[in-house]
């Protein structure tokens, strides 16, 4: 059935907590998600922790890899021991059964809250069918920033109908693991920086209008190889060889597939050829 992945909000201070089911990962992690909605709501009024949580943390011995008791609050919010139990034998004598014994009593201690509604009035979600790529995503736990508008410049896809879309970055930078290699199972651009994949879990995130005060700007894109190729094609054409241009500078659209261990493959670069039959795209090795 593939893993499946709920999208917490939590507040240790306050004991609240926002939990929405997510699915698969590659199914509901985009800009037109209502649960990223909700998400990008809750982090423009005051800071909160954001894990896109897995179901696949219970299993393999994954908990003895989660060293923070602020990630254990995280997974207190959609596991308990019962989870652990019944996919663990042996329970009892795992390293980690002291976590799993944290978690249970954790996930007592939430208030529930529910903002679908109060997001989709935020972003008119009627008309955008989007959130919005403005101000800056900061990690106020590492003290760095994510420039939003520098994020859908470099990551703002098209699908083959023509609507306008992005990866959103909350849930592959907050996600437990196995997601994010599946929304780029088809490749990547090579601008993405899929090396943040998992590095903001369980941090204290907020999206604000200006940028802190000694909090560092790193850049961040996920793009889907052929949907970001869409965009570029649309947008910027190609050259007069007939390759994908990436920005009106000339440049071309360059992209890569990932191997199993997420290591990097070949750099392509993309030939459009238009037949009767259509338009396709040639990848060929970029020497």
């Amino acid at each position: 059935m593939g893993q499946l992945f709920r999208a917490c909000a939590y507040d240790i201070k306050t004991s609240e907590c926002c939990v929405m089911d997510a699915d698969k990962f590659h199914a509901n992690c985009y800009s037109y998600s209502g649960t990223v909605s909700s998400i990008h709501y809750l982090l423009r009024q005051k800071p909160w922790r954001i894990m896109w949580g897995g179901a696949y943390v219970v299993i393999d011995d994954k908990l003895a890899g989660y060293l923070r008791d602020e990630d254990l609050y995280g997974l207190s919010t959609y596991l308990g021991y019962a989870d652990f139990e019944m996919n663990n034998r042996g329970l009892e004598k795992k390293e980690y059964y002291d976590k799993v014994k944290l978690i249970e009593e954790y996930a007592t201690k939430w208030n529930w809250i529910d903002v679908w509604d109060e997001a989709g009035k935020y972003f008119d979600w009627e008309k955008t069918k989007s959130v919005k790529y403005e101000g800056y995503l900061v990690n106020h736990t590492q003290k760095t920033a994510i420039d939003l508008a520098d994020y859908c410049r470099q990551s703002i896809s098209m699908r083959d109908d023509n609507s306008i879309y992005l990866i959103d970055a909350i849930p592959v930078l907050t996600e437990t693991g196995d997601g994010s290699p599946m929304v780029f199972f088809d490749g990547i651009s090579t601008d993405t920086t899929e090396e943040l994949a998992g590095k903001w879990r369980g941090d204290e995130l907020q999206i604000v209008d200006e940028l802190p005060e000694n909090y560092i700007l790193i850049n961040c894109c996920f793009a889907d190889i052929w949907k970001r190729a869409n965009f570029c094609c649309e947008t910027f054409g190609v050259n007069k060889d007939g390759y994908i241009l990436k920005d009106n500078n000339q440049n071309l659209y360059k992209a890569t597939i990932l191997n199993y261990f997420g290591k990097r493959g070949y750099i392509y670069i993309i030939k459009v050829e238009r037949t009767e039959k259509g338009i396709s795209y040639n990848p060929e090795k970029n020497e």
